[in-house]
């Protein structure tokens, strides 16, 4: 019986001692589990704030990027208006320079004339010289004109002459006569009375807002053809349309 009862004694002391161990592994595996979670947490919080960090760099560079690219960009643009002016400012020489020489010419003609031909001189110029009607385009400027026009923008433009003036007449019909070949959509000429004619061009827009944009190209291509060309603001024409009056030839 004694043998017994020291056998029950160590069964149960044995089971105590498991029951105890098993509870400090299980202690041991849940300080362990969490220290587990906690570090991942730490990890996840320290990426997430990498993240952020590498967020905000990436932001950094790319507006460093997009103003650097702004700058090239305006650096470009500039480059191109110097280019484009300094190209207008040769042809605009060039066109000059073609019409001295022609002016030129024309003079040494009449000079040689006059030293062959004495008193009569005057008197055979008049009979030899084929002048061209008053206030209309020469061959020259009409040449000039179509070049310049071909690569440039096309649009709308209402074309006006000074009523029963034949030299305002003649040119807005050979300037509609080029535009329209050029592409561009006019409605023939109107004629119409001006209590004061302008003299030369004379280019008129509804307002600054509507103005085409094509309206300062006509300008500089009319000018660079040797034109005497001015710009109007009124109310009384058409909104975002051009409007090109063929001023008076009258001295």
């Amino acid at each position: 019986m004694e043998s017994v009862a020291a056998l029950s004694n160590w069964m149960l002391m044995s089971t105590v001692v498991f029951a105890v161990l098993t509870g400090i592994l299980a202690f041991l595996t849940i300080g362990k589990s969490k220290r587990l979670v906690n570090r991942l947490s730490e990890d996840i919080l320290s990426s997430r704030k990498q993240i952020k960090s590498l967020e905000k760099t990436a932001e950094e560079i790319r507006r460093e990027l997009l103003k650097t690219q702004q700058h090239q960009d305006i650096n470009q643009l500039k480059l191109k208006t110097s280019n484009s002016s300094a190209q207008e400012l040769r042809q605009e020489l060039l066109d000059a320079r073609k019409r001295l020489e022609i002016a030129e010419a024309a003079i040494k003609e009449h000079q040689a004339r006059e030293s062959e031909d004495g008193d009569g001189s005057e008197t055979m110029l008049t009979l030899d010289l084929e002048l061209e009607p008053e206030g209309s385009l020469s061959d020259n400027q009409r040449e000039q004109l179509i070049a310049l026009l071909d690569p440039g923008p096309k649009g709308n433009v209402d074309i006006f002459c000074v009523m029963d003036d034949d030299g305002s007449e003649l040119t807005a019909k050979q300037l509609d006569e080029v535009l329209t070949a050029d592409g561009w959509k006019t409605n023939g000429v109107a004629r119409s009375a001006f209590s004061n004619p302008p003299k030369g061009l004379l280019l008129a827009v509804n307002s600054k807002e509507t103005a085409p944009s094509y309206a300062s190209f006509l300008q500089r291509v009319f000018s660079t053809i040797g034109m005497d060309v001015s710009a109007r603001i009124d109310k009384k024409y058409r909104e975002w349309s051009l409007t090109v009056i063929v001023g008076s030839t009258d001295g």
